[in-house]
């Protein structure tokens, strides 16, 4: 394991970048080729009751016929100057054209650390190693970094935080204005439900894809308190 986490956050994750502004709601599908920013990087600021609680960055780099995507996110949350919850993720992404073929990534939660190490092994599959537990994956899952938009046509996941499947359903909700960047973009909104199977708590999280396949929004229900926690599109 090469990567260690700073003090960084995910959520299950997000990637992409800046959607061109729009004042129509009609897009076009994303086409095959989808979700990489062309600046190469994206941020977002990560808000709870409006209040700023952390950042959420990806980067994108080409290296010949494959991309590496990165990932480096940080959530603290403080109730009277005293921090409550903490949560820390990097990540590294190695993609051959539509197949992930080396992942890495180190977690923290309120002080309980995961690091997950996974490569192709054989046809068609990864091998994954989270701590001390080794599985085999199809490497066909897509992670949840969220910054392909062709994961929502698929209801079975590769969990970024544990190594592991996590089933989900997708409830296209059809398209929406919202703000990106400072501007009004139009993007198609999606509802994602499930449960985590490590922690048997549900998923409710919202995801929103301009018409270039850039993620331009991503909004989840905290369990702990039922506080909506919002990643806002910064630049």
């Amino acid at each position: 394991m090469r990567l260690r986490a700073p003090v960084a956050t995910t959520l299950i994750a997000a990637a992409m970048a800046v959607a061109a502004p729009s004042t129509t709601a009609t897009l076009n599908p994303p086409a095959a080729e989808t979700g990489v920013p062309q600046d190469g990087s994206i941020e977002f600021a990560i808000l709870r009751k409006g209040e700023r609680i952390g950042t959420h960055k990806l980067s994108f780099v080409g290296k010949g016929d494959r991309l590496q995507v990165h990932v480096d996110s940080d959530l603290k949350v403080q109730i009277l100057f005293v921090t409550v919850y903490r949560y820390d993720h990097t990540a590294m992404e190695l993609w051959s054209g539509d197949r992930m073929v080396a992942f890495e990534s180190a977690t923290k939660q309120n002080g309980k650390k995961w690091e997950v190490d996974a490569h192709v092994s054989g046809d068609d599959k990864l091998l994954v190693k989270t701590n001390d537990q080794q599985r085999f994956l199809p490497d066909t899952l897509p992670p949840t970094s969220y910054w392909r938009p062709e994961m929502m046509e698929t209801s079975r996941w590769f969990n970024t935080q544990y190594g592991s499947p996590i089933d989900v359903n997708i409830e296209p909700k059809g398209v929406e204005q919202v703000e990106s960047v400072g501007a009004s973009v139009a993007a198609h909104r999606y509802k994602i439900t499930g449960v985590v199977a490590e922690t048997g708590k549900p998923i409710d999280l919202d995801l929103w894809y301009g018409g270039n396949g850039e993620l331009v929004k991503m909004q989840f229900i905290a369990v702990a308190d039922g506080s909506l926690i919002e990643f806002k599109r910064v630049s």
